[in-house]
């Protein structure tokens, strides 16, 4: 468990946000009282940069990053990252790691739910379709319930809840990133899961605006610059 609120940090995403750049894809900084993690890294290393700077947030002293699967609008800013914080460990799924060692980073490949500081897990990789993985980020609340952070969902965003909460042994407050145009029912499992149902990212306005009318006591807006505190008394 983590000691503390957690604070989450939308850099970026789909939906743009006042005086900020938006782009198509993700980068959520993640802090606790004891440590400090980058999960994804957009599309555009300057889109990235732009909203760091205007957000105050120092790159320079993350202890890691996690990386939920290797397209391009999730691996894209890792260049600036890399910059900010040479020899950074980044927790990676099955792949190509060459082009992230090229970089100066540090893939450390995961096969398996994996705890990776205090309070925080790798969940998965689970296969989308052959030979291609992605994973998800849980970060332990002091109530015991934990956040799931989730890139693309190409698994599905509701086996990737249901795997955090089967290895955690947790329940779920929050699904936060992208859903990738999931039916209803995918939606449906997610908010039967959790107290809070955050698709961004590639989710599409369909999947946003049915959790938003279904499940208005659950539903949460990401958007660029969107700061979130959890775990407060």
């Amino acid at each position: 468990m983590t000691d503390g609120p957690i604070r989450l940090t939308v850099l970026v995403d789909n939906t743009p946000g006042p005086g900020l750049r938006n782009d198509w894809g993700l980068s959520i900084l993640v802090e606790t009282s004891g440590w400090r993690s980058l999960f994804d890294a957009d599309t555009d290393p300057a889109v990235l940069e732009f909203n760091v700077e205007k957000l105050g947030v120092d790159l320079a002293s993350l202890d890691y990053a996690v990386l939920s699967h290797y397209h391009f609008d999730h691996t894209g800013g890792f260049s600036y990252v890399a910059a900010k914080r040479p020899g950074l460990t980044i927790y990676v799924p099955p792949g190509p790691v060459d082009s992230l060692k090229a970089l100066g980073l540090r893939p450390v490949i995961t096969e398996r739910t994996t705890r990776v500081a205090a309070g925080a897990h790798v969940i998965g990789p689970l296969e989308a379709w052959r030979g291609f993985y992605e994973q998800a980020f849980a970060v332990e609340l002091p109530n015991d319930k934990i956040l799931v952070l989730v890139g693309c969902s190409h698994p599905g965003a509701d086996k990737l809840a249901k795997r955090a909460a089967e290895d955690t042994g947790m329940g779920i407050h929050a699904v936060l990133g992208g859903y990738h145009s999931p039916p209803s029912s995918v939606i449906d499992r997610v908010a039967e899961m959790a107290d809070k149902v955050c698709p961004g990212h590639c989710s599409g306005e369909a999947a946003k605006n049915y959790a938003a009318s279904r499940y208005p006591d659950k539903y949460c807006e990401i958007r660029t610059g969107l700061r979130m505190e959890f775990g407060n008394p």
